[in-house]
């Protein structure tokens, strides 16, 4: 049977995530019977050099890649395929399933190109490899054949997400990963995602993996992989990644009276939208464990909504908010500096909204219009036979390069950048804030979390 090495390349992140993707993958391989190892560079911090012999007994290398990681992966697959020559390298993820014939094209040591989900395309795969059998009726898969790079069909099937097993956590350095500020009350900590699929069309959101289609898993098999990571690692904290955690709100409802009914002690967080939630649902979601909400606002400014296509209101937004708070959770606003549109007084309205909200936190990210989305297309406009470099789509916010924004006459590139910082200046620097963090501060976790986000905030401010 063919070994196979998964690969989770260093970006060097001072606060590295667990990659579920990768570990999902390995979880379905251990299963199907195959020896599979997951190499975390990225959470132990590891040179090309060093992945090197991690991966000397693999058949196939596995490597996954965004858009703002895919210079990096094929860093990785270059070095690999210079010391491996035989060795098959595949590459997953979001870059790859949206732009596979350049990427390949680009990139001579990738052999093949798994898009979109890849836990049933594997599984075909792994044995047409061993028994070099053409690839030519798998779907999903983008290669070279004589020269030429070729595109099979997409995979169409969804897979059913109560039928796949629990992540491989015990194949990760599992004690490496470090919740993100405001996250992380209490260690160890786990990342989990319970289902698939957005419906919503927000502008800047891409959907190559999961599409539009809403997935989730039940109630029960929640709860059960909750308890099986209690179980095996002693994790106290989970993160939900879910798009839209409170889509099904009877679901939530569900895990909810799980957790509460087998007495499960634990703190969580989730992410959703604001016209998603209610006071009722808000309630029970406290009283199962949940700490934090995290909410896409975005902007405070109606025109900028409308724009992005988010689908919400500010009334919705200030509504959501303060029934979170009165139920006794955390607030985490995430929002947008620099979209279609924008102008010093849309970048004013934020800040004053962000503030008018009393949120607990919120971040103010650049908008970078990622390929595969309608900001990008909006971005490209007019430009054609012009291209962007791929190193140039860091996460926003991120300052580790020249991110794509949307310059106009009212506000050039270094004028998004400053207006971000001075959205988090104007935000926490402010001695009401500070009181009001002062006040809702009732554990040592908690003000543990207050200092390591104060010293993001000053890091982030004193970036050029």
């Amino acid at each position: 049977m063919l070994k196979i090495a998964l690969i989770a390349p260093n970006l060097s992140s001072q606060y590295p995530q667990p990659p579920m993707g990768l570990a999902l993958i390995a979880a379905v391989l251990e299963r199907a019977g195959y020896p599979v190892s997951v190499v975390d560079a990225n959470a132990l911090n590891l040179s090309l050099d060093e992945i090197t012999p991690l991966v000397k007994d693999a058949d196939v290398i596995g490597l996954t890649a965004m858009t703002p990681s895919i210079n990096i992966a094929l860093a990785t697959a270059r070095h690999l395929k210079k010391s491996y020559p035989e060795k098959t390298i595949i590459l997953g993820g979001a870059h790859a399933t949206l732009l596979p014939e350049e990427t390949l094209a680009n990139a001579p040591e990738i052999d093949i190109i798994l898009r979109g989900e890849g836990e049933e395309t594997i599984l075909q795969l792994l044995p047409a490899l061993e028994k070099n059998q053409p690839l030519t009726k798998i779907n999903g898969l983008t290669y070279r054949k004589d020269g030429k790079i070729i595109s099979n069909p997409a995979n169409t099937r969804l897979i059913d997400l109560n039928s796949l097993p629990f992540l491989a956590y015990h194949l990760l350095p599992w004690q490496k990963y470090k919740p993100h500020p405001p996250h992380g009350r209490a260690l160890p900590f786990a990342v989990i995602i319970t289902s698939r699929g957005c419906p919503y069309h927000c502008a800047y959101c891409s959907k190559p993996i999961f599409g539009r289609n809403f997935r989730a898993q039940t109630p029960t098999r929640v709860a059960d992989e909750i308890a099986h990571y209690q179980k095996t690692m002693g994790i106290k904290e989970f993160a939900f990644y879910d798009d839209v955690f409170t889509l099904d709100k009877k679901r939530v409802q569900g895990i909810c009276d799980e957790i509460i009914k087998r007495g499960m002690k634990l703190h969580w967080t989730c992410e959703t939208r604001v016209n998603l939630v209610d006071k009722e649902m808000l309630n029970h979601i406290k009283q199962a464990g949940c700490y934090a909400v995290s909410y896409g606002l975005e902007s405070g400014s109606p025109e900028v909504l409308k724009t992005l296509d988010k689908g919400i209101s500010l009334q919705q937004a200030t509504e959501a908010i303060r029934w979170t708070r009165e139920a006794g959770l955390q607030t985490i606003g995430y929002f947008m500096v620099g979209s279609p549109g924008e102008s010093p007084e849309t970048i004013r309205q934020t800040i004053q909204f962000a503030k008018q909200l009393k949120l607990d936190f919120a971040q103010f990210a650049v908008t970078t219009p990622f390929p595969g989305t309608k900001l990008y297309d909006i971005y490209m406009h007019g430009k054609k036979g012009v291209t962007i470099p791929w190193e140039n789509f860091v996460y926003a916010g991120s300052g580790e390069g020249p991110s794509p924004v949307f310059e106009s006459d009212l506000l050039s590139r270094d004028d998004i950048q400053r207006g971000s910082k001075r959205a988090y200046r104007e935000f926490y620097l402010r001695p009401s804030y500070a009181w009001q963090r002062l006040r809702h501060t009732t554990s040592i976790g908690e003000l543990k979390v207050d200092i390591k986000g104060l010293s993001m905030l000053f890091a982030t401010l004193r970036k050029k």
